[in-house]
């Protein structure tokens, strides 16, 4: 397989033209969303902000697991499209991170997952959250470590995929600053080991439908290259096992 990093790995991911199909393959994680509720108290009048909610699939995770009000905003008119197909009771925003359509003190809660690495310019949307958020309000990014990336599944049929994500990525302790500079307190990261899933057919599925963001950013050839080795280990009755994992940053809006 080739190891050669493609200047196809700058390119950008239209993601109204792949929501889809990434709805099609994607849902949201319990487990995640369980792991941010269970680190925060939230009433029946509290509010939850949940930024590139993409199609909302966590969004509505959460939802159903509290008795707080959602809003999502995504950037992309397509996949808020899929959203609200499915998600009527929660109000969906077509907003840019960089300015939130919201007053000032809002939100009790805000969080995103696996956002951080799509943002062009990470601090005015942290500014941002910082803003919207009420006194002693708190702040969630779930991203990944650097570490983290190497011991992907797709890392391991698409090694291109590590060194591109790893360029998109911000280090974990560089995150935590921003949060600082804002004016966040109490800044913390978890790193979180989810339990090791098999992965049946479903995975397979989604790589051959591009499901995750960083399938779009390598070459053509390396992304055929690893999905022959994918097929081939299928074929092959290969036992494919992965323990997601995923950091966890806090910071709380004092008062």
């Amino acid at each position: 397989m080739s190891r050669r990093i493609d200047l196809a790995g700058t390119k950008n991911v239209d993601y109204d033209k792949v929501a889809e199909g990434y709805d099609q393959v994607r849902t949201g994680d319990p487990e995640m969303m369980h792991q941010i509720l269970s680190e925060v108290f939230l009433g029946r009048n509290s509010t939850i902000l949940d930024i590139g909610c993409g199609t909302a699939n966590n969004t509505l995770l959460v939802s159903r697991n509290s008795h707080a009000r959602l809003v999502g905003i995504d950037l992309s008119s397509g996949m808020l499209h899929e959203a609200k197909k499915k998600t009527p009771e929660i109000h969906l925003a077509h907003a840019s991170a960089n300015h939130l359509p919201f007053g000032n003190m809002t939100f009790d809660l805000a969080f995103m997952t696996e956002v951080l690495h799509h943002l062009a310019d990470v601090p005015p949307v942290i500014n941002e959250t910082f803003r919207v958020l009420r006194a002693s309000g708190e702040f969630c990014i779930v991203t990944q470590s650097h570490e983290q990336i190497d011991h992907r599944m797709t890392t391991r049929f698409f090694p291109a995929t590590a060194e591109i994500d790893k360029g998109r990525y911000p280090n974990i302790e560089v995150a935590k600053k921003h949060l600082r500079a804002a004016g966040f307190t109490n800044v913390r990261s978890k790193p979180f080991t989810f339990a090791r899933i098999p992965l049946e057919d479903e995975y397979l599925e989604t790589v051959e439908k591009k499901g995750y963001s960083m399938l779009h950013k390598i070459s053509e050839v390396e992304y055929q290259e690893g999905l022959k080795e994918l097929r081939a280990a299928y074929a092959a009755g290969a036992r494919l096992e992965y323990a997601p994992r995923y950091t966890f940053i806090w910071g709380s809006k004092s008062t």
